[in-house]
């Protein structure tokens, strides 16, 4: 019984936490930290023997301008310019923009697909949802199968552009190089509005949609 309770200690922890992304060597490490930023401050929680201490910083800035081009296994393209703080996708209409960089061999982006999927369908008329695969190379066949397997209804990319767009996105977050994953970034009308790194309740972003909703009225 005591060995059944630290297998399933050792469980819960691994989804409350994020993966740290993939080296070349596919090697995968669990993140220490869940950090939770909004309205250009970031509150960063770190555990230590139960006790959590909250911490704030500026919000992050860069000087630079990049395009990529996302595409997923039905050749849909999407084209993005990344300049500093600001998204624009050209081929997108909708104001709020959730994009979520994430992997196939990490339990915690595997967990969080189902609640992405909720969100995708109540807010489908104001929110564009991106998955990005980061260091992760399926074919077009593997990531149909993929998708089917888990029901997924919001648009994955698989593009050759994944993983520099993950890097310069990062890099306008001051992220270090070996960021957790899932990593969710918001942006309303082109502007950074928050992000999430590792998992976060569903209910979080939720509400920080329905106030990315109000600035838009």
């Amino acid at each position: 019984m005591h060995q059944m309770y630290s297998i399933f200690l050792i469980l819960l922890l691994l989804f409350l936490q994020g993966c740290e992304e993939k080296s070349k060597d596919n090697n995968a490490s669990n993140t220490k930290n869940t950090t939770l930023t909004s309205n250009n401050k970031t509150h960063t929680s770190k555990t230590n023997n139960n006790l959590n201490v909250y911490t704030q910083t500026k919000a992050p800035s860069t000087d630079f301008k990049r395009t990529f081009i996302l595409n997923n296994s039905k050749n849909r393209r999407f084209t993005i310019e990344l300049s500093n703080k600001k998204m624009t996708i050209k081929e997108n209409h909708k104001n709020i923009v959730l994009i979520t960089l994430f992997a196939s061999w990490c339990p915690p982006c595997m967990y969080e697909i189902p609640y992405l999927n909720d969100l995708q369908k109540k807010y489908r008329k104001n929110l564009f949802l991106a998955g990005v695969l980061v260091h992760d190379p399926m074919n077009k066949s593997t990531v149909k199968t993929f998708i089917a397997k888990h029901s997924i209804s919001y648009y994955v990319s698989n593009s050759v552009d994944n993983n520099n767009f993950a890097k310069s996105v990062v890099k306008t977050l001051n992220l270090p190089k070996n960021f957790p994953i899932p990593l969710s970034i918001m942006y309303v009308n082109g502007k950074y509005f928050t992000h999430y790194e590792g998992i976060v309740p569903v209910e979080m972003i939720e509400y920080d949609i329905e106030e990315a909703m109000k600035t838009l009225k």
